[in-house]
């Protein structure tokens, strides 16, 4: 049986590459990128069960690219969790509201992963 894919998408290598390897040891297959320009092929061409993305980019914010993600047929239907730094609440709101599933604080997320990933892979 092939391991279900999550797409992470982080340009800080903390805790990015923590995320990429507790998933890993949850049994996905991880695809990562640290480009926004790669995100939207990569979500196109390799559809992943989900998408993790640090929200909190160098110059800018991920919100645009949730909603270009949400509102393309092909790719509307994955799941987005975002974490940010909790102080950071109009980022974690602006991502909630372009379509992310969940928004999560960064501090903690490791340890809280299977339970967010269930939450954000519940299907309605």
């Amino acid at each position: 049986m092939t391991k279900p894919l999550a797409i992470v998408f982080y340009e800080r290598l903390l805790p990015g590459s923590q995320v990429v390897n507790r998933l890993t040891d949850l049994g996905y297959r991880v695809s990562t990128t640290q480009s926004t320009l790669d995100i939207l092929t990569l979500v196109r061409n390799a559809p992943p069960m989900l998408l993790v993305a640090d929200l909190l980019l160098r110059s800018g914010d991920f919100t645009s690219i949730i909603r270009e993600l949400k509102a393309d047929p092909l790719t509307a239907h994955v799941p987005i969790l975002g974490f940010c730094d909790p102080k950071n609440k109009s980022l974690a709101d602006a991502a909630i509201k372009a379509g992310a599933a969940l928004v999560t604080a960064e501090k903690g997320l490791l340890d809280q992963l299977p339970q967010l990933l269930e939450y954000v892979l519940a299907v309605d």
